[in-house]
């Protein structure tokens, strides 16, 4: 039995997909199911129910399933122990975080990281999951949610100020001051239901829930274009709204919140040279995430 085949077949069952699996796995979904038949026929047993809606596990499937998954902890256990005695400064890191993180705080300070480390390949990842440290998804993960499973180190890195804004037209229509805002009076920009548990969508709805939604995203991007568009007030991160002519604070972050920013890495990837030059790289953009002075954690946890 072939490692190459269980990696191919934790895919399709985590995914339930030929074409979800193979994007998993930068394949093609004819070289995924090569690799599921070659595990079925190696084992005598039908591993899926192939319906029109996707890849099912059978019983044995599930069985196997179990077994797979103890395999890949220790092959990626192999992995991060190996790769945790690399004391060179190059080769590839992943780091996964948000959106506004990605694009606001650490894409705009990467041209002084890659003159230090020209050898060392940054790959950034801005997506809302929290993805997998131990399955090697990423090698670091910036995250405000602080995890609470697994093997990690965790450290501090600082807090996001959150504050509420709205356009400069805005302001004057609805002649708004700094701190005084009746919320029964205008209209916010907020996450979708789905996603309302997310940065300020609980401050939202106890101070604002008189407000008329005008309307709901699913991405900072989309929630920054519409607060500058005129479309209603919105709680934005203010590391990358304060600089925008665009955006005017109207409910400062003392009156709204702050989110711990948490750095989180593998502790079988501590001793990684270019994991701890990035690690390092990303401690040193704490101050950038809030208004007000505050120190991250000195060590990790």
């Amino acid at each position: 039995m072939e490692w190459d085949d269980l990696r191919h077949f934790l895919a399709v069952a985590r995914t339930g997909s030929l074409t979800d699996a193979a994007r998993a796995l930068k394949s093609s979904a004819a070289t995924v199911g090569r690799h599921v038949e070659a595990l079925e026929e190696k084992l005598g047993a039908q591993l899926f129910e192939r319906r029109s809606t996707g890849y099912l596990l059978t019983e044995t499937g599930t069985a196997v399933l179990a077994k797979a998954e103890e395999a890949e902890a220790a092959v990626l256990s192999l992995e991060r122990e190996t790769m945790g005695a690399d004391q060179r400064l190059s080769g590839r890191v992943r780091v996964a975080t948000t959106e506004d993180l990605a694009t606001m705080v650490i894409v705009p300070a990467l041209p002084s990281f890659c003159s230090c480390h020209p050898l060392i390949s940054l790959e950034v990842l801005a997506r809302l999951d929290l993805s997998s440290l131990t399955r090697r998804d990423a090698d670091l993960a910036l995250r405000t949610v602080r995890p609470d499973k697994g093997e990690l180190l965790i450290r501090r890195v600082g807090a996001v100020d959150l504050a509420v804004y709205a356009s400069p037209g805005y302001v004057v229509s609805r002649h708004l001051e700094e701190g005084a805002v009746d919320f029964g009076k205008v209209e916010i920009v907020s996450w979708i239901e789905e996603m309302a548990n997310l940065r300020g969508g609980a401050w939202l709805a106890e101070h604002a829930a008189a407000a008329r939604i005008a309307l709901r995203v699913n991405t900072t991007r989309l929630l920054f274009d519409a607060c500058r568009a005129g479309l209603g007030l919105a709680i934005l991160p203010c590391f990358g709204a304060d600089g925008d002519q665009g955006l005017v604070c109207v409910v400062p972050p003392e009156q709204v919140i702050s989110i711990d920013a948490w750095l989180v890495m593998h502790r079988d990837l501590a001793r990684t040279a270019r994991v701890r030059a990035v690690a390092d790289f990303i401690v040193s953009l704490g101050p950038r995430l809030s208004r007000r002075p505050s120190p991250g954690d000195r060590d990790w946890h």
